[in-house]
């Protein structure tokens, strides 16, 4: 028994000095975070503008953006440990001027905020809401509750068929537990900082 427990401790301690060796290498980048680097980091990242959405596609309609900071891997509801992808693409529709002539819209014209639940694992997307928006969206969106029934086959093609793959291409086809971490702090249900 108290083997056991030395082999535990041990192996949490080799853990720890792993997070902190990732920690401080600037989290497994292969950077380090030297003085000047990070003056330099300073002075790039002012002079370009982070955006929250990156284009995951276009078609002759529509110009798909994904919101990088509220799309990501989240746990399937009613399940313990089987994970979807939760993706916020912002649609902004073309407009023609004439036959020839494309007018992309800026961020005032009115665009659409679409939520979807992506299931990599067996190729099907749930839609959750559509907002259409002009200037900034509200957090008063009534959204559909999540129904294991309402999951639907890609047609090929189609709006959701694009979003799929351009979801899936940017966040895998499974959450990943790339580190030691994550498979401790899953298996054991322990948080390790």
């Amino acid at each position: 028994m108290k083997k056991n427990i030395s082999l535990i401790l041990l192996f949490l301690m080799i853990i720890f000095c792993c997070n902190i060796v990732y920690a401080n290498d600037g989290g497994g980048g292969g950077t380090t975070n030297s003085v000047e680097n990070r003056a330099d980091e300073g002075n790039s990242e002012s002079s370009k503008k982070e955006t929250r959405f990156e284009k995951i596609g276009e078609d002759i309609s529509f110009i798909y953006l994904l919101d990088k900071k509220d799309s990501g891997w989240v746990r399937r509801p009613f399940t313990a440990n089987q994970y979807v992808i939760s993706a916020w693409v912002k649609m902004l529709p073309y407009e023609y001027v004439s036959n020839d002539v494309l007018y992309i819209p800026t961020e005032e014209r009115t665009y659409y905020l679409v939520h979807y639940l992506i299931d990599p694992s067996s190729r099907k997307i749930q839609f959750l809401c559509e907002v259409e928006v002009t200037g900034r969206p509200e957090n008063n969106i009534k959204q559909r509750k999540y129904n294991p029934n309402d999951w639907e086959d890609l047609v090929p093609e189609s709006v959701e068929d694009t979003i799929y793959h351009a979801v899936v291409n940017k966040y895998g086809k499974s959450k990943g537990s790339n580190s030691l971490t994550d498979i401790i702090e899953d298996v054991f249900h322990i948080a390790i900082t």
